[in-house]
């Protein structure tokens, strides 16, 4: 075995023994030799000696490990112990050149420290120098500064607000000279203070009576030049608020004052007193001076608005020539800040709402608050007054007015108590007006006097709003609530029962129909007084009254409806009575010739209807006030047209279904329609005024002897309905083709109620499914080539 296998083996023998139990106890940190010959010799079993032996071996087999380990690594540990002495050799040279640097560094530190000191000293000297060469050019630049500005106050006398403006200039750079260095102690520029105070002062003094002056003229150059010296004093933007602030304050005192109940009392007792007045002219007066107070108040209100105005276009023109700043930007350099005149605003009427609401809930001196609310019409004109002479004055192009709506309603709203209570107490006059006229129960009917009387109350309050068109939408709102309780007490007071219905041509009006019409013609004559208003009023207040009106005359038109109801059923009984006259289809079998001129009297249903007629005009529509013959719009014309526009196209509807009509029906139909026509015209109302009940009726007389072949392109067309076209067509087919009615089962009376219920679109679409149902076993018939296509022509829906 080599020398490596024997380094080896012993290495690994020392190994062993350094983890044997008895070589453990050596390697600890604490170990102690003492205590370890003592335990060992307490605890072991064996001699001293034999353990002495065994450790002197250990040691021996120690020591040829170690000497095995050196051996292997001879060559390295050869290596490290010549680079240890390079590195001995190393930090003795660094040694020697820190120690040359050192002496360097001395000799250095030697030659620059005179040097040093001496540049030092200098540099103080030049540091104190400068700032004293600073310090002397800012007190020479200052005295040249209060020098002009002597000389410009020495001119500012005869020099305007301009010499002021430069004036401003300069205190503005000696302010900033002051700022720039502290000069305080220096003698020259002490004994210059109070020069300086005089003349800011008198450059303030002269810029505000400027500004005043300006303002009060209007004039954009003195405000400009004003406006330019606070820009150059550096207090624009503090000057323009102060100026709105006092502008709004101002206003507020003065209505204050106007509205302070004892001021109001010394000046009239002081004002009787010295006219020679007895006591009594004392509220008289105080009234008086309240109203002129008053409106002088809100007159300089609105001066005060205009100037404030006038300030701030002039700010949103005015720029400074040096900076090119916008004058408008300096007093409101953020987006969010208020403008001048919106500052006035909104101060102002704080003050107006404070003073108004202060006068309103006073406990002494109550005839401020009595005159305002039983006034406030007047009130409400002074402060509308004021609000169109500041939009009247400031209606420029290219600027905006000096209010916005938003104020404006603010404004109008600063005595929104004396408006409530006003309106409270012209609700409670016109309800109790109300009330009296139509107390809502069974009692007699209002008499002449107690409806006048509640019109006038109407009138009476309407005309006092007038002059207001705000106030005047409030109180036809109040109006409004009045003819409501009015139409509302008028149904309760109505009579009612079958008794409104019993029409007939021998019974006269009982006391339920003449109560209700009495009723109408009171509600019909409220309806036609404050309608007769409403073109003196302004459009938003008269709009306001149209639906209160319509529910008046609706309630007019309920008490009596039944009763016309009941006239058009009596009337349209007797014209059903049509389909049973024999006078219509005689002849139409072989009628001999010269039958036509047999038709002579008027069919009994027809003569009928015409008594009928004349009973409701003598017994019913007389009694209608104004008559319903007259041109004069009322609910008693309007039902009368209704009725008669009704009975004329009931008229011509079951004329249409009159089938057969021979020659002969011809004649005698065309006679009884003309006999209608009479009756209508000289019991109800001339057919002119109908309209196109009329035409048709006169159209379909034309109708009736119109050839087939030409019906299509008449005009007649245009003024009938087109179902009662085809109805009538009906009667000119052969009896194959059956009626719409007569097919569906239907009497002629539930076909007209059937028609009432349905459309014109939905009528056409019955008939032409009855042609088409009938069309199989008549288009054998005679004239069915000739009549069905013309049938389905009219019949068929638009394109």
């Amino acid at each position: 075995m080599g020398k490596g296998g024997k380094a080896a083996s012993a290495a690994e023998e020392a190994a062993e023994l350094l983890g044997s139990e008895e070589f453990r106890p050596f390697q600890g940190d604490s170990f102690d030799a003492a205590s370890f010959a003592s335990r060992s010799l307490s605890e072991s079993h064996t001699t001293a000696a034999a353990q002495t032996e065994a450790l002197q071996a250990g040691v021996s087999a120690l020591d040829g490990a170690l000497r095995g380990l050196v051996l292997r690594h001879q060559d390295e540990l050869v290596a490290q112990t010549a680079r240890l002495a390079e590195a001995e050799a190393a930090v003795q040279r660094l040694g020697l050149s820190v120690r040359s640097l050192q002496m360097v560094a001395s000799r250095v530190r030697a030659e620059i420290a005179e040097p040093y000191a001496q540049i030092a000293a200098r540099t103080r000297q030049l540091r104190n120098l400068q700032a004293t060469v600073d310090l002397l050019r800012h007190i020479v630049h200052r005295l040249k500064l209060v020098q002009k500005l002597r000389t410009q106050m020495a001119a500012a006398d005869s020099g305007g607000i301009l010499e002021v403006a430069k004036a401003a200039k300069l205190l503005s750079e000696i302010a900033a000279v002051d700022g720039e260095a502290d000069l305080s102690g220096v003698d020259v520029v002490d004994a210059d203070a109070e020069f300086l105070q005089t003349a800011a002062a008198v450059v303030r003094s002269q810029t505000e009576a400027a500004l005043k002056a300006g303002l009060e003229c209007l004039s954009q150059a003195d405000v400009g030049s004003a406006l330019q010296v606070l820009f150059n004093l550096g207090e624009l933007r503090q000057g323009v608020e102060e100026i709105a602030d006092q502008a709004a304050a101002a206003a507020g005192r003065e209505l204050a004052a106007a509205l302070d109940p004892r001021k109001l009392s010394s000046a009239a007792a002081g004002g009787a007193r010295g006219g020679g007045a007895g006591a009594g002219g004392a509220p008289a007066k105080a009234h008086d001076a309240l109203w002129d107070k008053l409106g002088a108040a809100l007159e300089h209100l609105q001066k005060s608005a205009i100037q404030l105005w006038h300030l701030q276009r002039v700010l949103a023109k005015k720029r400074d020539p040096l900076s090119h700043t916008l004058f408008l930007d300096v007093v409101a350099p953020e987006e969010g800040d208020p403008l001048p005149l919106d500052r006035f605003w909104s101060r102002a009427i704080a003050a107006l709402s404070d003073a108004f609401a202060a006068a309103f809930g006073t406990a002494r001196g109550g005839f401020v608050r009595d005159t305002l609310v039983a006034g406030y019409p007047r009130l409400a004109g002074l402060l509308e007054g004021a609000v169109a002479r500041a939009l009247r004055d400031s209606a420029t192009r290219d600027v905006a007015p000096a209010l916005d709506e938003e104020q404006i309603s603010a404004v109008l709203e600063a005595a929104g108590d004396f408006q409530n209570a006003y309106l409270a107490a012209s609700l409670a006059r016109l309800g109790e007006a109300a009330s009296a006229a139509f107390p809502g129960s069974s009692r007699a009917l209002p008499t002449a006097a107690d409806l006048q009387r509640t019109i006038a109350r109407v009138h009476e309050e309407l005309k006092a709003a007038s002059g207001s068109p705000r106030l005047a939408l409030l109180v036809a709102a109040t109006v409004g609530k009045a003819l409501g309780m009015m139409a509302q007490k008028a149904e309760y007071m109505a009579a009612s029962g079958p008794d409104l219905r019993a029409v007939s041509p021998g019974s006269a009006c009982n006391p339920a129909q003449l109560r209700n019409i009495s009723l109408c013609n009171c509600l019909q004559e409220v309806h036609r007084s404050v309608g007769g208003m409403l073109g003196r009023l302004p459009p938003a207040a008269a709009e306001a009254l149209a639906a209160p009106l319509g529910e008046l005359q609706a309630a007019a038109i309920e008490a009596v409806a039944p009763t016309f109801r009941a006239m058009v059923d009596a009337g349209e009984e007797l014209l059903l009575q049509m389909h049973a006259t024999p006078a219509y289809t005689a002849g139409a079998a072989g009628a001999p010739a010269g039958a036509d001129a047999a038709v002579t009297d008027t069919s009994p249903c027809v003569r009928g209807l015409g008594r009928l007629l004349a009973h409701c005009r003598l017994e019913y529509l007389t009694k209608f006030n104004p008559s319903p013959a007259s041109p004069v719009p009322s609910v008693g014309r309007a039902l009368v047209e209704r009725m008669a526009a009704r009975l004329v196209l009931f008229a011509v509807r079951h004329a249409s279904l009159l089938r057969p009509l021979p020659q002969a029906g011809k004649l005698q139909l065309a006679k009884d329609l003309s006999e209608l026509e009479a009756a209508v015209g000289q019991h109800l109302l001339p057919l002119e005024q109908l309209g196109a009940p009329a035409r048709a009726l006169r159209a379909f007389r034309r109708l009736l002897f119109l050839e087939a072949p030409k019906v299509e392109a008449s005009p007649l067309l245009r003024e009938l309905p087109r179902p009662e076209v085809v109805h009538h067509l009906y009667s000119r087919a052969p009896p194959q083709l059956e009626s719409p009615h007569a097919r569906s089962g239907l009497t002629p009376a539930q076909y007209s109620l059937w028609l009432d219920g349905h459309s014109q679109e939905e009528a056409l679409k019955f008939i032409r499914t009855a042609l088409d149902a009938c069309a199989a076993k008549a288009r054998d018939a005679p004239g069915y080539e000739e009549l069905a296509p013309l049938m389905r022509r009219l019949t068929a829906p638009p394109s």
